[in-house]
């Protein structure tokens, strides 16, 4: 009983799975899709049951998965699209899961400590508050959803942890990663979560790796689809 409360407390509040972890499921879902998100799918997956639990709680906020389990058409949605149609799919899955922070916050206006109060009135404080927050500014930023400076900044220089720029992954010449699924899931297991306190020029670095990472994502999952070889 102890055990399905805490995970009916899991799935009430907002996602704080890593980001990393969501990229990854939606890749396994577009290549391999389900009928229903139950145990047997996660173990699969060799996804452990402290994450899959997080990962349905996730389904369940984005209004991705019925209580069931089924996968809802906003999903398939989601999963069938591309480029700026998927952008504004996922914007409009942001809106409405976080329909309570857009109704009672001005977003294009809110600081990062009134969207973490916020988080806390849902239950979500402390380190998972934080965690929250991460998820959030990461899809949002995904589907180009405005959001205010404030929350897109870190925090004054010097508080917090300081983040060693080499901890974001190169994504220079060097590094050929279209076609070479092996080397991107290398890259996904590697790749840091986003954290809103790092300093603005290493958000910078994580976002232009982020979307150098997707595009080799892209190129990788797409059939018939040839590498682009810059030069």
């Amino acid at each position: 009983m102890q055990g399905r409360q805490r995970r009916l407390t899991e799935e009430r509040l907002p996602p704080y799975v890593s980001y990393r972890a969501w990229q990854k499921l939606l890749g396994e879902l577009s290549k391999h899709p389900t009928s229903r998100f139950d145990t047997s799918y996660f173990n699969g997956l060799k996804i452990t049951k402290s994450s899959s639990s997080m990962l349905r709680g996730t389904l369940l906020f984005l209004n991705l998965m019925a209580p069931e389990g089924q996968p809802t058409p906003k999903l398939n949605q989601l999963l069938k699209s591309e480029g700026e149609e998927q952008r504004e799919v996922l914007a409009e899955i942001v809106r409405q899961a976080y329909g309570s922070f857009f109704a009672h916050l001005d977003l294009t206006k809110a600081t990062q400590a009134q969207v973490k109060e916020h988080f806390k009135l849902r239950g979500a404080s402390g380190d998972i508050g934080r965690k929250c927050l991460s998820f959030f500014l990461s899809i949002a930023a995904e589907g180009n959803v405005t959001l205010s400076s404030h929350l897109m900044k870190s925090s004054p220089r010097g508080r917090g942890k300081k983040v060693a720029s080499t901890d974001i992954p190169r994504m220079g010449k060097s590094v050929e990663l279209a076609g070479n699924p092996a080397l991107v899931g290398m890259f996904l297991e590697k790749f840091p979560n986003f954290d809103p306190e790092w300093p603005d020029e290493v958000k910078k670095k994580w976002f232009d790796a982020f979307k150098s990472l997707k595009s080799a994502l892209l190129e990788t999952s797409i059939p018939g689809r040839k590498p682009s070889h810059r030069r």
